[in-house]
């Protein structure tokens, strides 16, 4: 599941959110034209080994503001961009810019503690080798934004793109459904982590920052701030067009066909019968499908028992034989 927006506007400009966003952008290009990015994070990366020595405890605080790669730059900016503005909406310009760092540092902690903490119970070499590998990216003081929204705005919507096997849609689930997923995720991975199993991914300073963003919400008493009602409206969703998956049967004199079109009903469906090809349309509400068949045989353009049963459209055509010319001598 991708998040795409929420359904919650904040009452002023995220200002502070937003220079956190280009911060990140500017960094990471400077780094990536200037051909630097792997001497970057080695020297602004967290090294849990160092900074247990006393060594270069200020990378707590750059280590936040640097990424691996481009993919790992846009997920967390997307986050960030999306959970963000109505955070700092609560606490307000400058003390979100004060629980956003204070955030990162207390999960690249709690990465230290979980890699020390592998040591313990796995203490084979690759294992001690992760407290010399460095560490970046906001992913941990994000993980405080969306632990405070949780408890700030559980009840928010959140437009998120799922995607089951062959097809995709878009839904609009509650933050504490999404934010709970996502950090039961986290929690588990983060335990599996501790067994040794090897992962690209900090997943104690997820966790971490999460729990640190609910506790930041209840100990500073931090509350949305009231809005003027707005009146209610609809949503305005453009229908976004699916093909429906299709299946042909050819058989001595008939022809099944079967679409798989969940979402709509018998009568929102039309089927247009030429002879060698078959239109299936269909809309409702949001929900649009649009698909042509090719035939492998000839048919009478005329479909006969139409069903819809458990999202899927059957109906049968009959074959056209050729008529046979029959000579007389």
């Amino acid at each position: 599941m991708i998040p795409i927006h929420d359904e919650n506007r904040p009452s002023r400009k995220p200002i502070i959110n937003y220079a956190l966003i280009i911060v990140n952008v500017v960094l990471f290009f400077f780094f990536l034209l200037d051909g630097g990015i792997n001497a970057g994070i080695k020297l602004f990366g967290v090294i849990p080994s160092l900074i247990l020595g006393g060594d270069r405890l200020w990378t707590l605080l750059t280590s936040m503001f640097l990424h691996a790669n481009i993919m790992h730059l846009a997920g967390n900016m997307l986050y960030l961009w999306i959970f963000g503005d109505n955070v700092e909406d609560a606490f307000g310009h400058g003390r979100y810019l004060i629980f956003y760092l204070a955030g990162g540092v207390f999960a690249s902690i709690m990465h230290i503690l979980s890699a020390l903490l592998s040591i313990i119970f796995n203490p084979i070499p690759y294992v001690i080798l992760g407290l010399h590998i460095p560490c970046v990216g906001a992913s941990g003081a994000i993980s405080a934004v969306l632990g405070a929204y949780m408890l700030l705005f559980p009840g928010a919507r959140i437009r998120t793109l799922v995607f089951l096997f062959y097809f995709v849609t878009v839904i609009s689930v509650p933050a504490f459904f999404y934010l709970g997923f996502w950090f039961l995720y986290q929690l588990m991975m983060g335990f599996v982590s501790l067994l040794g199993v090897p992962s690209t991914v900090a997943f104690w300073a997820h966790i971490g920052g999460f729990l640190f963003g609910m506790f930041a919400v209840k100990a500073f008493g931090v509350r949305p701030k009231a809005r003027r009602p707005r009146p209610a409206r609809r949503p305005v969703v453009a229908p976004w067009t699916r093909t429906p998956l299709v299946d042909v049967i050819v058989e001595d004199e008939i022809v099944r066909v079967y679409a798989f079109m969940p979402g709509v009903r018998l009568a929102d469906i039309e089927l247009t019968v030429h002879e060698w090809e078959v239109t299936i349309s269909a809309q409702r509400e949001a929900i649009r499908y649009y698909g042509r068949v090719s035939l492998p045989v000839p048919v009478i353009p005329r479909a006969e028992n139409i069903n819809y049963i458990n999202g899927t459209l059957s109906f049968i055509l009959y074959r056209a034989f050729p008529q046979t010319d029959i000579l007389e001598f």
